[in-house]
């Protein structure tokens, strides 16, 4: 009898535990999902406003150290880097364009906006055309849609050449949208004689 019982006991506290168990399972897995779930931004809160599709911002009035009306908004940007998938728009790109949009939401009009991108390095084959890149990648130059849209606005796109000897291309696999500049040193130290701010992307 003691041994029936003592199976019925340990039968109902087995039933117990397997069932916390997995209960606790089920809340582990919600909380997982919940924290690994990406979050949900309300309509209308990332905006393109000058460059569409690139560079999405969040734009706030009141925030602080907008861009004014008036001062030079000489800025050079410098891309070393591949960063991102290759046939992704690379990812120094799509900071300048971020920078756009933002001057552009704080009200400077675009021909006040003078804007250089000097490319080189790791970079540099994100200029190439796209007959050449897709020779070389197997598919379009993902980056020719956005230089071809900051052209648009003004700005400049420009490639080291001593970078695209040291990658061993002919300087006419250079799309004909990126301008072609000694070097980007050069062009950084030369635009800050300007009174250009340098900003690395």
């Amino acid at each position: 009898m003691r041994s029936v019982v003592s199976y019925a006991l340990i039968a109902i506290v087995g039933g117990f535990v397997g069932a916390s168990a997995s209960q606790s399972g089920e809340i582990y897995h919600r909380v997982i999902d919940h924290f690994s779930a990406k979050p949900r931004d309300p309509a209308g809160f990332w905006s393109t406003p000058a460059i569409a599709g690139y560079g999405k911002i969040h734009y706030e009035s009141d925030a602080a150290f907008k861009p004014e009306p008036g001062l030079s908004n000489k800025i050079v940007f410098q891309i070393t880097k591949s960063e991102g998938a290759m046939k992704d728009p690379n990812l120094g790109l799509e900071r300048v364009a971020r920078v756009v949009n933002l001057y552009i939401a704080s009200g400077i009009p675009a021909d006040q906006l003078n804007f250089v991108v000097s490319v080189t390095g790791d970079a540099t084959p994100a200029m190439l055309d796209n007959a050449h890149f897709q020779q070389i990648y197997g598919f379009d130059n993902p980056n020719l849609k956005l230089i071809q849209a900051l052209n648009k606005v003004g700005v400049k796109v420009s490639v080291c050449d001593q970078s695209v000897a040291f990658h061993h291309y002919p300087a006419a696999w250079i799309d004909k949208s990126v301008v072609h500049a000694l070097s980007s040193p050069t062009t950084v130290s030369t635009l800050q004689n300007q009174g250009y701010a340098w900003l690395q992307m």
